[in-house]
């Protein structure tokens, strides 16, 4: 028997075709008892690797592949794990060559050897470039050899591709003249993709990390580098140097079990141990909290969660938490209420990491933390995302560099990369490219290539159709789902009480700190915790907010809110809540206007209603709501528990006070109880449903109400919501909601500032803001400031919302401010010199409107564009490294007078900005003739939905179907911006006469994957 000790995985990314499951898998089929993972410089595969071998029953060893400087030139070597402390080696020295520019040197790879096999490559190693003619160079290959035994005590020399006539007879060489110096050679299989027939993926993954083509001839074609099994080693391979690899696999004798990393300890002032001081910290904030009056529900529950906390020994987590959000608060930078289960924490509302109070909203602190579920806590939270980064600062300056990290992520190749990429490689055209891309659609699942040939048939029949077609998705195929690229977990952050390096593989992702390499789901049980530090753009909005109207009212404080203000919910009533978090997508805006929401709870339980599942019983929600006497609660004592739902099971709190009200389950195990259904976990259902039932009986049901009791919570708490986490983000909802409705100005200037690269969005806000009343001036060079800001009836955009001006527009305003206003387009053009803004950028802002104050049409304007640069260039003065004007040098010429098509005028603006300011007269139509439908920027990403929206025919496109009958696609716009529809033979029949370019039409039917409106209502509309 053999073993395999050069096994490289996905994880040296773009340089194997091998998943991790699947390699333990044929290992296994084919009999070996043991085999390594040696990817190249990384270990990220390594934990799933560790549980793919325990879960088959094979030996897992771990190897690495290490580039060192030896003796002046860059040399691979492989090392195998010896026992635990050598895994550990690896780990550093895995970390040290993905931290640092280069290889290791030869004495950081000594280092690495204790408690490690080495082995010396001969193909592909320091050697290899002589071995090819070994016959004529054995004296050299014996002096390399001897300079190895001087730098390593103990090594192996690697034989490996011996089915090629060359290497097998430079193997043989190599072999012998180890033998005459007492070195042990090894068989060594490399490994880049486990069937022969997958040659063909693994090259196109080394053509994509070439940035090449399949054709390339510089493109290695690394045959016979698949996993061979025992019988196909044993025809290749000397059965001592087979041997040899048993004894490397024997010598490891490494569990991977290492203590587990811990936190920090939290620096606690002198005479506190880290309980004494969380508990002073909460009774105090207690205190604060309740004014003074603090009742015994709350001062019981407090008594119990930190009983739970300490017995879990969770106080130095809940302090740093405490700590960096202190941080945070005391350093003005906006932290959400809570996020997630946390806010069912009275521990955490005392130490003001969260704001939500959960006594009154029934909270349940065991769906946070259950002292009869042994877990991590995990508390969210969410900060500004302008300001994000500067509490990870403070925290990785309080417990060292070294102490805290990141978490790697992968992004894997999805159908759509997969496609993309082979068919490139391939040297398709584009427009085949973006044809064979657009049969799979765009929608928030996203498909496998195998279910979007299942399920789509123009997908289908394309693939089947041409060989072209057909090869490119097989090769897809074969590279869909294996990591791509690696990039950096958005929210987690990792705290170690050890040095990280001692704990994980790190990687340098130049984000200022160092990042695991392995992902989120295999760090837990490493002992680290996991802190998850959220960007919540909303919350920049609303500080942003705030910081606008304390210009006027420097008092004003969002403390002024309060939760009971009538003006809240009526915007909520109306649907209006464009730019409200949580609360924007036409579904919940209809939610709303039927549920006509009166106080907080109802806009905690519109989030809840709005969750797969808990959307088919919006009916039966709305119909007991109406009629509350109707609803019949399953008994007396589980009405104050369903009371606030009328009747319904909406939240996983529920679920859990049922279980203990009418079961008497304790509250950790009602806890349990959640998790198993909402997991789905059959075997955990089955385990507690006859104490569930028995339990039921004792409290007086029926046989028959246990059983209906039972099965409601098994089908309301698949789908139940974290009320914690509902009631938390629900403030924020309200926060948005009444600034919209008390503050409008402020709101949408904020709002639009802060989606001001997203021109879908500001086309939606924008017109919002004109329909009620409030004016969008265009951008303006002179008048125009870093943001939208407050002018005459509305807000004036900035400069930066132009396509392609981002960073100019500093330059822009910073050359005004120090040198006055522009006086006009040639003016503009010489100063813009000064900073190399370029001709398209000036175009753009002109297309824009942002010359417009030049009281000259933009035509003439863009056609006095190469006299205005002929005039920069003349009055520019070089002095060497500096760059004057002198604007009296020539006199300024003439504009170049120009007619203006009012639709080209339409379609540039539309280029430039994404959208148009233009077409009031739409708008004045659909006041006239009180048309409410949503804009057609509103609907555009509604995939999948039916939509209805309003506009003005831009063009007429007149199509014929495969069976010969007429139909048509209309281009349809609102003034900012247009979409197409499809109208169908019925339809078009009828309305052929009356469509045409300039004519209003309402529209209603299905939005497509491809972005285009399937009609199955249109009406033209005639203002009278």
């Amino acid at each position: 028997m053999t073993v395999h000790l050069h096994v490289q995985s996905c994880y040296s990314l773009l340089d194997s075709t091998i998943r991790i499951r699947e390699l333990v898998s044929q290992a296994k089929s084919m009999g070996y008892k043991a085999v390594a993972l040696s990817d190249h410089r990384v270990m990220s595969g390594m934990a799933a690797f560790l549980h793919a071998c325990r879960d088959a029953g094979i030996k897992p060893i771990a190897g690495l592949q290490a580039d060192c400087d030896y003796h002046g030139t860059t040399v691979t070597f492989l090392l195998i794990c010896g026992d635990n402390i050598g895994y550990q080696n690896l780990m550093q020295l895995s970390s040290l060559l993905c931290t640092q520019d280069g290889p290791c040197t030869l004495a950081q790879l000594q280092q690495a050897c204790a408690h490690n096999t080495l082995i010396v490559y001969g193909e592909g190693g320091w050697m290899d470039h002589i071995l090819l003619s070994a016959n004529e160079h054995r004296r050299e290959i014996n002096e390399m050899l001897g300079v190895l035994q001087e730098d390593f005590p103990s090594f192996y020399v690697a034989l490996s591709y011996q089915e090629s006539a060359l290497w097998n007879n430079s193997n043989r060489i190599l072999k012998n003249i180890c033998r005459s110096r007492g070195i042990r050679t090894v068989a060594l299989n490399k490994i880049f993709y486990l069937q022969e027939e997958d040659v063909y993926a693994y090259q196109a993954l080394c053509a994509i990390a070439a940035h090449g083509t399949l054709q390339d001839p510089g493109l290695s074609l690394q045959k016979g580098r698949s996993f061979l099994s025992p019988q196909q080693m044993e025809a290749l391979y000397d059965q001592d140097d087979l041997d040899a690899t048993e004894e490397i696999a024997a010598m490891c004798t490494a569990d991977y079990r290492l203590p587990p990393a811990g936190l920090p300890a939290f620096p606690v002032p002198a005479g506190f141990t880290s309980r004494t001081y969380l508990e002073q910290l909460c009774k105090a904030g207690l205190h604060k909290r309740m004014h003074g009056h603090v009742t015994k529900e709350y001062a019981d529950r407090l008594k119990m969660e930190l009983g739970v906390i300490e017995h879990m020994h969770f106080e130095d987590y809940f302090l740093i938490v405490y700590d960096y959000v202190r941080f945070g608060r005391t350093h003005g930078i906006l932290i959400g209420p809570g996020r997630g289960s946390a806010a069912g924490s009275l521990v955490a509302y005392c130490l003001g990491i969260t704001m939500v109070d959960p006594i009154p909203y029934h909270l349940l602190f065991e769906r946070f933390l259950n002292p009869e579920r042994v877990s991590m806590p995990d508390i969210d939270t969410d900060f500004m995302d302008t300001r994000r980064q500067e509490v990870i600062d403070y925290v990785a300056e309080k417990y060292g560099h070294d102490h805290v990290g990141n978490i790697l992520t992968f992004q894997n190749f999805g159908a759509k990369a997969a496609l993309r990429d082979t068919a490139r490689l391939q040297r398709m055209s584009q427009n085949d490219i973006d044809f064979l891309i657009r049969q799979i659609p765009s929608s928030t699942v996203s498909l496998t290539l195998q279910q979007a040939y299942d399920q789509k048939a123009r997908f289908r029949q394309l693939v089947t159709s041409e060989k072209k077609y057909a090869d490119v998705y097989a090769l897809a195929k074969k590279i869909e789902g294996l990591p791509r690229n690696m990039s950096i977990h958005p929210a987690g952050v990792i705290l170690s009480g050890r040095k990280l390096s001692e704990e994980v593989p790190l990687i340098d992702m130049g984000s200022g700190l160092y990042t695991s390499q392995y992902e989120m789901g295999y760090l837990q049980e490493r002992g680290l915790i996991k802190m998850d530090l959220l960007s919540l753009r909303n919350l920049t909005t609303i500080d942003n907010i705030v910081k606008h109207i304390q210009k006027t009212d420097p008092d004003f404080s969002l403390k002024k809110m309060s939760l009971e203000d009538s003006r809240i919910y009526a915007l909520f009533a109306k649907g209006d809540t464009a730019g409200v978090f949580q609360f924007e997508s036409q579904d919940m805006k209809r939610l709303l206007r039927q549920m006509q929401p009166k106080c907080f709870e109802d806009i905690v339980a519109a989030i809840a209603l709005l969750r797969p599942g808990a959307m088919g019983h919006i009916n039966e929600y709305m119909e007991n709501r109406k009629h509350p006497e109707k609803i019949q609660y399953p008994s007396p004592e589980l009405k104050p528990v369903l009371a606030d739902t009328y009747g319904i099971m909406l939240y996983q709190e529920q679920t859990m006070l049922t279980a203990q009200i009418a079961a008497g389950f304790t509250p950790g195990r009602a806890d349990l109880l959640r998790k198993a259904i909402s997991k789905k976990n059959a075997h955990a259902m089955a385990g507690m449903k006859n104490d569930f039932l028995q339990g039921c009986l004792h409290h007086g049901y029926t046989q028959k109400g246990a059983e209906a009791l039972w099965a409601t919570i098994e089908t309301f708490g698949a789908y139940g919501f974290n009320k914690s986490h509902s009631v938390a983000y629900a403030v924020i909802s309200c926060q948005m909601a009444w600034l919209k409705a008390v503050y409008p100005r402020p709101f949408y200037s904020c709002l639009l500032d802060s989606v001001v690269i997203d021109s879908r969005k500001s086309a939606l806000y924008i017109d919002e803001c004109r329909r009620k009343g409030i004016e969008i001036y265009p951008p303006c060079i002179n008048r125009s400031e870093q943001g939208y800001t407050d002018e005459g009836k509305g807000l004036r955009m900035p400069l930066n919302c132009v396509k392609d001006v981002g960073r100019s527009a500093v330059s822009i305003l910073d050359e005004r401010e120090k040198n006055g206003p522009y006086q006009d387009l040639f003016d503009f053009t010489a100063r813009m010199g000064l900073y190399r803004i370029n001709r398209h950028i000036i175009e753009n802002l002109i297309n824009a409107g942002a010359l417009d104050l030049f009281k000259a049409n933009r035509a003439t304007l863009l056609a006095s564009m190469e006299a205005a640069q002929r005039y920069a260039q003349i009055v520019q003065i070089n002095n060497g490294d500096n760059i004057s004007l002198n604007l009296g040098l020539v006199s300024k010429p003439e504009l170049v007078q120009t007619k203006e098509s009012r639709r080209d005028r339409i379609l540039k603006e539309k280029e430039a900005l994404g959208f148009t300011l233009g077409n009031d007269e739409i708008l004045s139509v659909k006041k006239y003739l009180h048309i409410h439908d949503p804009s057609i920027a509103a609907i555009l990403d509604s995939y999948g939905q039916t939509v209805q929206s309003f506009g003005q025919i831009v063009s007429v496109i007149p199509k014929t179907s495969k069976s010969g009958r007429a139909y048509c696609r209309l281009l349809v716009s609102d003034g900012m911006s247009d979409v197409t529809i499809n109208v169908w033979p019925s339809d078009y029949a009828q309305l052929k006469d009356s469509l045409a370019p300039g004519i209003y039409v309402r529209f209603h039917g299905k939005m497509g994957d491809n972005g285009a409106v399937q009609a199955d209502k249109l009406a033209t509309v005639h203002r009278e």
